[in-house]
Order: C-alpha cells, then sequence, then structure tokens
C-alpha cells in the first residue's frame, strides 16, 4: 500500500535476520475481489516469493475490527497488514499463473493458468447459493461452536480469525492447482469452500471423535485438571497438565501441598477435578502470569499466559525471532507481525525436478501439527513416509480415543484423520539412528515436531540435512531457538500465547472457553503451504531450514489487532455487529449486522426474531430479510450434513484395522471443478511400508 514505507526488523538482539523466502520467485499471483480470506491467501504466497497484484479497490467499509488512522484516510487494519505484501494493478495480470477469486465472479480459466475461486460453501451442493461472511463462516464450519461463555453461548471470535484459516487453505490449494496445470498444461478451476476450510481447522478432532464413535468428549475437552485460565495477579495463565508426570511436576512447583496427596492417576484427578481447579487457582492468584508460567515449566508443566495483542509487542520469543516489523504509515512508527517462520538458507544449489508427484518426505512426527502437514502432501501427490518408534509410539496410536472405545494401534481417530494419504515404516530401536539416517538419505523434504532432544538421540541434525539442497520443516509451539523455544504447550497454550484467547471474551468481558485446536491443523496449512512452493519452485535450488512457530500462526490469525495497538485508532466508517442468540428448539443462530441495520431498534427486532423461532425457521426469515446469517454448527451436525454429504467431504476409506472396516476421513476442503473431492487413501498400519523399503533400510547410508 502506497502509505506503508521503511519496513526494518525490530533491531533486536536474537536470531540473524531471516532472509525472505525465494520459493515462488517468477511466479505471479493475481486476487481479484474485497474477501479477507482472498487477500490472506495472496499475502502468504506473496511472503514465500511470489510476485502478486491486487485489483481490489478500497470501497471496504463493511470491514469489522479495529480501523487506523493513514494518511488516506481510515483504513481497516486487517487491510493494511494484509494488503502490504500486494502490489497494485499492472500490464502483467493478464499473464497471472494463478488468480485468486474471493467476492467476485470468477473468470475462466486459461490453458496453463490456476483459478482459485472461494467461496462461501463450494461451487455445487445443496447450499452453494447461500451468501458468506466472517461469521458464516465460523457458525457452519463449527468453530463458532468449540468457542462458549461462561453460561454455555457460543462466542463469536473478534475479527477475521476463520477468513485467514480459509485463506491459508485457499493457499494450498492454489499450488496444487499450480502443479496440476504445470503437469497437464491445461486450464485448471480449484474449488474452495470456505465451511470446509473451517471444518478442517477448526473442528477437526471434533468430527473425528463423532466419524470413530469415540467415547467421552472430543478434543480440548479430553483435558484433565488441572486444565483452563487461572487468573493471576496480572491476567491470565492457561495450565493443562494431562499427564501423570505432569502432574507430579505440578505438584513440585507447588510445594507438594497435602491436598495434593492420592491424586497421581487420572481417574482421582477427574473425581476431584473441582479440588484441584481452585486450590491451582488459590496458588496463581498472587503471581504474575508470566512467572507463574515459567516456574510450572521448569517443571515440565505445559503453561504460558494469556496474553492480550498489544502484549505480543513487548514477547521477548517474537523479539528473539525479529518477528516485530516496524514501518511509516504516514508519520507514525506501526508494528506489524512477520511471517510465523524464520528461514536459514543452506547448501549451494542443486538440480531437482520441481513438482510435487515424487517428491520424497520422511516425518519424524507425532500428535496434530506435524502429522497433518504429511497428510496433507501425501493426498496432493508427494510420497510421505512416517518412521516410527516402537518404543515412542505416537500419542494417538498409545492412547486413542479409540475407535469404539477398543484400544488398538490401527484404531485411534485422531491418527486416521491426521495421517491418512502416507506410508509407515517401523524402525528398529536398536538401530534406531541408523535405520532414520537411512531413510532421510533418500529424502527430498524433512518434516520434524518431535523437539531438539529427540533429534540428537537419533542424530538428526536438520541444518546438515538442508546442505545438500533439501528443505527440512521443523514445527514447534514458539520455533526451536529463543528464551520460550524449549516450552511444553499443547494447542490451547498456544492460542494462549499467541492472543486468540485473550481476544475471545463474551459479553460481559469474561474470557471464553476456547475449546478449538485452531492451532494445530492451522500450523499444518501454513507449513504444507511452505514446502509445496519449495516444491514447485525453480531448479536449482538450495536447501533450507524452514522453522515454523504455532503461536506466531496463531497470532496471525488477530495480526490487525497487534497492529492496531500499536498505531493510532480511527473511528470506523460504518458499525458491525456479530451475536448470537438461543431459539426456541435450544439451538443457536449468528447474525451478522451492518451499517444501518446496527440501529437498536433493529438489533431488538432480529433478536427477538430468534428468540422466538426454531432455528430453521428463524434462519430463512432472516435471510428473506437480506441479513447474514446460519445456525450454529457443532461436530455432531456436521458429519450428518446433507451438503457436506453431497459434496463428499467425509470420504469413505478401507480402514487398516479389520474390525473397523470401511470407515470416514475429513476431507481436503478444495477439489477440482467437476471431479469430486480429492481421493485420499487410509492411513498406514505400523510397519506396513518396511517390507517396501527394506532395502533403503539396510543401506550403510548417512543423511
Amino acid at each position: 500500500m502506497s502509505y506503508c514505507s521503511g519496513m526494518a526488523t525490530s533491531g533486536t538482539a536474537g536470531t540473524a535476520i531471516s532472509p525472505p523466502p525465494t520459493f515462488l520467485t517468477g511466479v505471479r499471483v493475481r486476487q481479484l475481489g474485497d474477501g479477507v480470506a482472498g487477500a490472506a491467501a495472496a499475502a502468504l504466497l506473496a511472503r514465500l516469493g511470489a510476485e502478486v497484484t491486487s485489483t481490489v479497490t478500497d470501497a471496504r467499509s463493511h470491514r469489522a475490527g479495529p480501523w487506523l488512522h493513514t494518511p488516506d484516510g481510515p483504513v481497516a487494519a486487517v487491510d493494511l497488514v494484509l494488503r502490504r505484501w500486494t502490489q497494485g494493478p499492472d500490464n502483467r495480470d493478464a499473464d497471472a499463473d494463478i488468480v485468486i477469486v474471493d467476492g467476485v465472479e470468477a473468470p475462466t480459466a486459461t490453458p496453463g493458468a490456476v483459478v482459485v475461486g472461494i467461496r462461501p460453501f463450494g461451487l455445487d451442493g445443496p447450499d452453494s447459493h447461500l451468501p458468506g461472511g466472517e461469521l458464516i463462516a465460523q457458525a457452519s464450519g463449527g468453530l463458532l461452536g468449540t468457542i462458549e461463555g461462561a453460561d454455555g453461548a457460543p462466542v463469536p471470535a473478534p475479527g477475521y480469525v476463520a477468513s485467514k484459516a480459509v485463506g491459508a487453505v485457499a493457499a494450498l490449494a492454489a499450488l496444487h492447482g499450480l502443479d496440476r496445470s504445470r503437469r497437464t498444461g491445461d486450464a485448471v478451476t480449484v474449488d474452495v469452500s470456505a465451511q470446509e476450510a473451517v471444518i478442517f481447522t477448526a473442528a477437526l478432532p471434533e468430527c473425528a471423535h463423532l466419524l470413530y464413535r469415540c467415547p467421552g468428549r472430543a478434543g480440548s475437552g479430553r483435558y484433565l485438571a488441572p486444565s483452563g485460565l487461572f487468573p493471576c495477579r496480572d491476567g491470565l495463565v492457561r495450565i493443562t497438565a494431562v499427564e501423570n508426570h505432569q502432574w507430579t511436576g505440578l505438584r513440585a512447583a507447588l510445594g507438594e501441598p497435602d491436598w495434593s496427596a492420592g491424586l497421581d492417576e487420572r481417574a482421582a484427578r477427574i473425581e476431584h477435578a473441582e479440588l484441584i481447579n481452585a486450590k491451582v487457582s488459590e496458588w496463581a492468584a498472587s503471581r504474575d502470569k508470566a512467572d507463574c508460567a515459567a516456574l510450572l515449566q521448569a517443571n515440565g508443566v505445559p503453561s504460558t499466559p494469556v496474553n492480550e495483542p498489544g502484549e505480543l509487542l513487548d514477547s521477548p520469543q517474537l523479539a528473539y525471532r525479529n518477528s516485530l516489523l516496524h514501518s511509516h504509515v504516514g508519520d507514525d512508527d506501526v508494528t506489524f507481525l512477520g511471517p510465523p517462520w524464520s528461514l536459514e538458507p543452506a547448501g549451494p544449489p542443486t538440480e531437482r525436478t520441481p513438482g510435487l508427484a515424487g517428491l520424497r518426505v520422511a516425518e519424524l512426527t507425532h500428535v496434530l501439527a506435524g502429522p497433518i502437514v504429511g497428510a496433507l502432501l501425501g493426498a496432493m501427490g508427494a510420497t510421505v513416509v512416517r518412521l516410527e518408534d516402537p518404543d515412542r509410539l505416537d500419542i494417538y496410536r498409545r492412547t486413542g480415543p479409540f475407535a469404539d472405545g477398543v484400544a488398538g494401534t490401527e484404531r485411534g481417530a485422531y491418527y486416521a484423520v491426521a495421517n491418512h494419504s502416507k506410508h509407515s515404516v517401523l524402525i528398529n530401536p536398536a538401530s534406531a539412528a541408523e535405520h532414520v539416517a537411512s531413510m532421510l538419505a533418500a529424502s527430498d523434504v524433512l518434516i520434524e515436531n518431535v523437539g531438539s532432544s529427540r533429534l540428537r538421540r537419533l542424530k538428526v541434525d536438520p541444518a546438515a540435512f538442508a546442505e545438500s539442497g533439501r528443505l527440512a520443516l521443523r514445527v514447534s509451539g514458539f520455533g526451536s531457538a529463543g528464551p520460550l523455544a524449549g516450552y511444553r504447550v499443547y494447542a490451547n497454550n498456544v492460542q494462549s500465547y499467541g492472543g486468540l484467547a485473550g481476544v475471545c471474551t463474551d459479553a460481559s468481558g469474561l474470557p471464553a472457553r476456547l475449546g478449538t485446536v485452531l492451532a494445530d491443523p492451522l500450523s499444518s496449512v501454513v507449513g504444507a503451504v511452505a514446502i509445496a512452493a519449495w516444491a514447485l519452485g525453480r531448479a536449482p535450488t538450495t536447501g533450507a531450514v524452514l522453522d515454523l512457530s504455532m503461536s506466531e500462526v496463531v497470532a496471525s490469525t488477530i495480526s490487525e489487532f497487534v497492529t492496531a495497538a500499536s498505531a493510532r485508532p480511527a473511528d470506523p466508517p460504518v458499525r458491525v455487529v456479530r451475536t448470537v442468540r438461543r431459539t426456541t428448539d435450544g439451538r443457536w443462530v449468528a447474525v451478522e449486522l451492518t451499517d444501518a441495520q446496527c440501529d437498536q431498534e433493529r438489533v431488538e427486532i432480529v433478536t427477538a426474531l430468534i428468540e422466538t423461532n426454531r432455528a430453521d425457521d428463524a434462519v430463512g426469515k432472516l435471510r428473506g430479510a437480506g441479513i447474514l446469517t446460519a445456525v450454529v454448527r457443532r461436530a455432531e451436525e456436521l458429519v450428518a450434513d446433507p451438503h457436506l454429504e453431497a459434496r463428499g467431504f467425509f470420504p469413505e476409506i478401507d480402514h487398516p484395522d479389520p474390525g473397523i472396516g470401511r470407515s470416514r476421513l475429513v476431507g481436503l476442503p478444495w477439489r477440482f471443478a467437476g471431479e469430486g473431492p480429492v481421493p485420499l487413501a487410509p492411513p498406514p498400519a505400523l510397519g506396513s511400508a518396511n517390507t517396501r523399503y527394506e532395502r533403503t533400510l539396510r543401506a550403510d547410508t548417512t543423511a
């Protein structure tokens, strides 16, 4: 944007300033329409080296969230944040390799080019004609159903959290389309459903729980006491002690209090959850949140402060990683968040065949964030191999939740949706380092989220791997270096540190219960975008270590609030009101009102209509009046939704466990127009690819 200039890093002592990735140098991207999702997709591709032009005008008066002063007048902070990565239109727009369309009619794809259309509910299906928007995406995609106030009412996330998640998915879909267009030379049209993108990034575990008929609560609802937000002297701290060893560490941090005796097993902590949470609340109340988190972390307990957006401007971890970028908006200094990764190029340029087909990916991953990266790439055509150690199996292989509540290494529900479309090699613990070295020697890409100590035990050095022209993707809560690099975290800790939990408050200002694990799948999508960009870049290319911070991915979903905390606010030209009300049949309906719709009388009429009708009737009447509205969907409705069924979003596969047989997965939230869902392969049985890679495992090679 013309009023942003003088970009520089924060200048603090920390890691070296990362050079911007040039993976997509020479790839031309054109953005059409005024949708936030399209702008977010274009910005992500621009951060990876693409040349992005935009034909969007500045007439976007419907934007929610903070507005800022600029020399050109008030500008929505979300546009200031996203548009700074793009250029204005030029005469090369017609030659774009990728056209991203959001909010306007998509042009016809020309041979060799890709058109990515972002629509609220996709290009086809019973609901394809319905309008959309940020709140509609939150409600229809399950995100809103995972954020609850103290009274159980759904709480809308502020800003454009859902739209930015859709944008990350659209960027990955665009690269999938680019791979196909290069291979075939044909025109490629990619259909991205905002609803499906939000389901994938915000409700994946909840859907898996139901698809595999798991007992108990899904997602973060499975966590034991103490788990939640605890008041401190200066705010809130997020504590999540799930494992027995974490409980032991918590007892040590609290000085082995008498009340904690006899609670070392999970069943006892479930039974005495109220007591535990009350006692931990008493302990935290007299401490500062950062000190509280640091003491617990020193004892191995996942804990983080709950940050407000402005507090991220003073984050020692972001400062260390040079993730706070400064620019001038007119005469004002304004801070922006940089990309959620650091990059270390390595090695001389090497030749390789660009593309996803034939790309060889090795995984040293566990839980969700790392494995989902590989599942996405496997579905897009790469050959992905999980390297699994029988002494350190993935937690979802070991502890479930399991299909039908029956334990088994092949029956993990979350394991299935995070590990489809790949292979499994079971390494010999006695020769673990040698087996891993042999597999890495035959790989182009390494994905790891097991941490530095595990890598050292396996004698894996990501930098050495990258020296020979290959890519290592490291995924962790805060990045692999810095004062918080060793922090143990779950998704809810990352979401607290990254500011998302801090901005999600109910009408009374109290913190909402943030049940989504958005941090994991969304970080996976961003990681897959980076790998796909590297794989599709021009050859020859250098290797690199790309160090992805999940907390910075989360912070990017509220980046306009971080920037607004550093800048002069402006009065928005219009009002945007988002609200959720309960209907007579006990469901919830969300509405987004803008400008003239926001007057008090209209709001009261809308509220009364919702509260005196059944959900479907209320939505029908409000849509007829031109009001954006949707029923708040939870996972149980999504897995049975007729529109999603018609689109085949939960595809059937032959599960490797014969006791399960035919089962379903959560599909990719995009497809090639006219072709139906992108096919997915089943999750691999443990060690099922050992015979295929027997010669590699025997090879006397090193990575």
